[in-house]
């Protein structure tokens, strides 16, 4: 009898398989390298897994950023990361607590940098500043634009706008700040010793990061879930783990 009742009992204690979807393609944040999804984002949410294993099986898997927010809206997945708080995606009923939060900086070439440069936008009248194509702009930068203080020239990435910044095409760039950093990081062998750290004049938003859960899927552990994971991101960012991984980025192993 006691036989008969151990399969029973062994799936009853199985872990939970939950998956999670990231955006593919925000580095680095999120993104594929070498076949790899890896990113700021991925190594903390894996150390949360970690964490919540063996009563959770997360996996984390690689998608488009529209084709996320399609499968959550559909109700296809359960939970995606990193989008940011916005009350139009009725489609999202909980969000986690914030991951990381994400500041949108203007960096300046040394050039530019020798006259002050604080207090945007007065301080920036009739420079170019670079910004990626596609790239969702601050209000501040956009007013800025609207009201011809400012001159925007979107490039492709942040290569290609910090290689602009280095050769002095552009004056300045807007741009996240841990992104930029991180692809100066990259460029370090291309760009001069002078403009290998483009400097912070000045900054221009912020935004929280979350996963994000789908309002259509929401299977019996859902609430469960959600509990543990906000507690173990935050004891995370209590203990230094989180500002461990986002150092590993910007300095390299």
């Amino acid at each position: 009898m006691l036989l008969a009742l151990l399969p029973c009992t062994q799936a009853a204690q199985a872990a939970q398989r939950v998956l999670l979807y990231g955006d593919e393609n925000y580095p680095p944040y999120s993104y594929i390298a070498n076949q790899r999804f890896t990113g700021i984002d991925v190594d903390i949410l894996r150390m949360a897994a970690a964490k919540l294993a063996p009563a959770y099986d997360i996996k984390l898997l690689p998608t488009p950023w529209k084709r996320g927010l399609a499968m959550l809206e559909a109700g296809a997945a359960f939970g995606l990361f990193p989008p940011g708080l916005k009350r139009d995606r009725h489609y999202i009923d909980r969000y986690s607590t914030v991951i990381l939060r994400e500041s949108v900086v203007v960096f300046c070439n040394r050039a530019v940098m020798q006259s002050p440069r604080s207090h945007f936008p007065d301080d920036f009248a009739g420079l170019t500043i670079g910004i990626n194509a596609g790239f969702l702009l601050s209000d501040r930068l956009m007013q800025a634009a609207n009201r011809g203080i400012v001159k925007l020239e979107p490039a492709k990435d942040n290569n290609a706008n910090l290689r602009k910044l280095a050769l002095h095409r552009i004056d300045c760039y807007a741009s996240d700040r841990v992104a930029a950093l991180y692809s100066a990081r990259q460029l370090a062998d291309e760009l001069s010793a002078q403009e290998r750290l483009p400097q912070v004049a000045a900054a221009l938003s912020d935004e929280n990061t979350y996963i994000g859960y789908s309002a259509r899927n929401a299977p019996a552990y859902k609430a469960d879930f959600i509990e543990k994971m906000d507690a173990v991101l935050n004891a995370m960012k209590a203990n230094g783990d989180i500002d461990r991984i986002i150092e590993r980025y910007l300095k390299g192993p």
